[in-house]
């Protein structure tokens, strides 16, 4: 018998395996740049990309993604964005898997495999080769009021927050014209308001709900302000902090933070040109002192009248009290201070986006609760 020699075997063996990784090869795809290697993400890979010039922070001098990915770490989206809530209905905001579908015009499926919205939810820099924005086209937010037509957000780079930022369809809707006392509105949900979401309509003075017969005056300078219809959201809550204050602003997103024990608040970008010259605090003039004294009055006298759970050791404290599984309000009119309540709580700036309308809007509610 013939005997193979063990250079003849390992020959072999390379051979068969050439042949092997050769047959299970797919369609080559183009080229890289000489030097790098390929990164594959979902939405493809941009010729001439570098992956040093981002990922390396001796490289990146132009858009800091070392230093912005622990920014975001800081920022609600990252802890707070609840990516758990990832069926189909909630994924298209809560997760970046979602919103990605969301903006490419797909159809939103369950994400069980959720990320929190992170970079790839408003950039896609791979395939795009920069980092500019996924979708920065007006808004157009529907109304949860009846009779009240849709609006129309449009403030910029601000536009991509409010694609999350915004109202959903709940019912019933109030209706300020049902105003007699056999009108009444049927509430079957403890959560009986048009979601967290409404930071886009409370800074363009839309949204809330408006009392026939009170006279409501219009908006803060926020809502027309250049700077602020230029830049939306980002002008405050994306600015470059002092450098050696602490971590606040850029992509934290973040007003307020802790330095050295201490609580601050990021200023810069009410102190610029065209905006504020000299603001030290949030609280400008006592606008959330009086917001959230108006606030505080208005869950007394709801309270009061038995529409939310003034209990703080339940679970559904400040939320909708339902008895028998509902809450019926005659004349249906008054429950617009039931959703102004939550309009104005949700918000969560205590009047800083749009002071005279959060103050209108919660004023002319204590007003209308305190007739007979």
């Amino acid at each position: 018998m013939k005997r193979f020699t063990p250079f003849f075997v390992m020959s072999l063996v390379i051979i068969l395996l050439a042949g092997l990784l050769a047959s299970c090869r797919g369609p080559e795809g183009p080229q890289g740049p000489p030097g790098t290697s390929t990164v594959v993400n979902l939405e493809g890979f941009a010729p001439g990309i570098n992956c040093g010039s981002c990922h390396n922070p001796d490289q990146d001098t132009v858009y800091y993604v070392w230093a912005k990915k622990y920014q975001w770490e800081r920022s609600k989206h990252a802890w707070g964005g609840d990516y758990e809530r990832n069926s189909s209905s909630c994924a298209g905001c809560h997760t970046t898997e979602g919103f990605v579908k969301r903006m490419q015009g797909k159809p939103v499926t369950n994400q069980v495999d959720s990320s929190p919205p992170g970079c790839f939810a408003c950039h896609s820099p791979h395939a795009r080769g920069d980092f500019s924005l996924r979708n920065a086209s007006p808004v157009t937010i529907r109304s949860q009021i009846v009779g009240v037509p849709d609006a129309q957000f449009n403030y910029g780079k601000g536009n991509l927050c409010v694609q999350c930022h915004m109202t959903r369809d709940f019912t019933p809707r109030p209706d300020p014209t049902k105003t007699a006392a056999t009108d009444s509105i049927v509430i079957t949900t403890s959560r009986w308001y048009a979601h967290y979401g409404v930071q886009g309509q409370m800074l363009m003075g839309e949204g809330g709900f408006k009392f026939p017969g009170y006279m409501y005056t219009g908006n803060s300078v926020h809502t027309t302000l250049p700077a602020i219809k230029q830049e939306g959201c980002i002008t405050c809550h994306m600015a470059t902090p002092t450098a050696g204050s602490g971590i606040a602003g850029g992509h934290t997103m973040n007003l307020r933070y802790e330095f050295q024990g201490t609580a601050r608040s990021l200023l810069n970008g009410c102190n610029q040109s065209g905006c504020h010259s000299n603001l030290t605090t949030l609280d400008y003039k006592g606008v959330q002192s009086a917001v959230n004294a108006n606030f505080d009055t208005l869950k007394t006298l709801l309270i009061q009248r038995g529409w939310i759970d003034g209990n703080p050791s339940s679970s559904n404290y400040g939320l909708v009290r339902l008895t028998g599984g509902r809450l019926v309000i005659k004349p249906a009119i008054k429950a617009g201070a039931l959703y102004n309540y939550f309009f104005v709580e949700h918000d969560r700036s205590e009047g800083v986006h749009n002071p005279k309308y959060a103050l209108e809007l919660l004023r002319s509610s204590i007003e209308e609760l305190r007739k007979p």
